[in-house]
């Protein structure tokens, strides 16, 4: 990469850093402004549009990196691994992503709910490409090949859910030993929903 690219990419992640850091001070990603933004990350506001146009670019940007992050890891997980084995490491994976890159995931438990329209509407996107993804391997799974898409996409819509709720408490475990029990209680909730989609009949469609 040449030396002015690598420069422009650390500006744009300077950039990112500074709202995530400002953010988790206290304001809600609406509540900043771009000169606020610009000033942390050491730059003037003509800086800032160096690489975004506007606010709500940069919030689509930090929503769309810190999802297809973590899709991507959750993937590799599954691809390699099935059954019990996925469900512990994609546990582990999602734990290890969340310790090293805590301020993104606040950024998506806070915004999702109350973030700009075009922020919330991209993070609930990315939530359903989770589900979509989680759906075609499971597809491919021995014990899931006669369920049909409908049930398997109602699969990984729970499994989803349950995860995006231990990735919130785990944001706000106090101690190592707590999050270690919060881990063990997710790890069950998921082998349960999986154990009892084994027993589930699909719906006969009437002829």
């Amino acid at each position: 990469m040449a030396l002015r690219e690598e420069k422009k990419l650390q500006t744009r992640y300077a950039l990112i850093e500074a709202a995530l850091t400002l953010m988790h001070e206290g304001a809600g990603f609406s509540g900043l402004s771009l000169r606020e933004v610009a000033r942390h990350a050491g730059l003037v506001p003509t800086g800032f549009y160096r690489h975004f146009p506007d606010m709500e670019a940069l919030g689509l940007n930090i929503a769309a990196e810190s999802c297809q992050t973590l899709r991507r890891m959750m993937r590799e997980v599954r691809l390699s691994a099935q059954g019990g084995a996925a469900i512990f490491e994609s546990v582990q994976a999602l734990v290890v992503f969340i310790r090293e890159q805590p301020l993104y995931f606040e950024f998506l438990a806070r915004e999702r709910a109350g973030g700009p329209p075009a922020v919330r509407q991209a993070i609930h996107a990315e939530i359903r490409l989770f589900v979509v993804e989680l759906a075609a391997d499971l597809k491919n799974w021995p014990a899931f090949h006669r369920f049909p898409v409908e049930d398997l996409a109602m699969l990984a819509d729970l499994v989803v859910n349950t995860v995006i709720h231990l990735a919130l408490d785990l944001l706000a475990m106090p101690n190592e030993e707590a999050e270690e029990v919060l881990v063990l209680r997710t790890t069950k909730q998921l082998r349960l929903i999986m154990l009892g989609a084994l027993e589930w009949r699909p719906e006969k469609k009437d002829a």
